[in-house]
């Protein structure tokens, strides 16, 4: 379930990422797995505290996707090895939150694609999911979508 589609001002965050190239949907869940495993470790490491939810950037379009994972940071980081400073994409965004598992997500997404389409908005370069923190009742699991839109003129 997803709620209503709004409009909203993204500010860029700071993020703390693994770059992943031309992922496909069967390879989403483990790579994202493995890559958030690297970005902790590092972050653990060094003792980084105030950390934020995890993310993931995609760049808009069909798979396979060039994708960002990571989690939020209080400032940018100094890259070490795989895992590089980022941020979230900023500027005029859509964005709907969903309510439940993982494997629903794509509802919300191409919810936010009709309402788009028929608001005069095309979507931008970039797509992100906000993941909040788990719960083992799945219907407790929050993850704001976001995509970054422009006006049709």
């Amino acid at each position: 379930m997803s709620d209503d589609v709004r409009i909203v001002e993204a500010t860029a965050g700071p993020l703390a990422v693994v770059r992943a190239s031309r992922i496909a949907p069967p390879e989403l869940g483990a790579t994202i797995m493995a890559s958030l495993d690297k970005v902790y470790a590092l972050l653990r490491g060094r003792g980084m505290g105030g950390l934020g939810h995890n993310v993931v950037v995609y760049r808009v379009g069909p798979p396979p996707w060039d994708i960002e994972i990571g989690v939020q940071t209080p400032s940018p980081i100094a890259p070490e090895g795989e895992v590089v400073a980022s941020e979230t994409p900023a500027g005029r965004a859509a964005t709907a939150v969903h309510w439940g598992a993982y494997d629903r997500l794509h509802e919300t997404h191409q919810k936010i694609h009709v309402w788009c389409r028929a608001n005069g908005f095309k979507l931008g370069a970039y797509n992100w999911e906000l993941y909040g923190d788990w719960f083992d009742d799945p219907a407790k699991v929050r993850t704001d979508v976001f995509y970054l839109v422009e006006e049709v003129a």
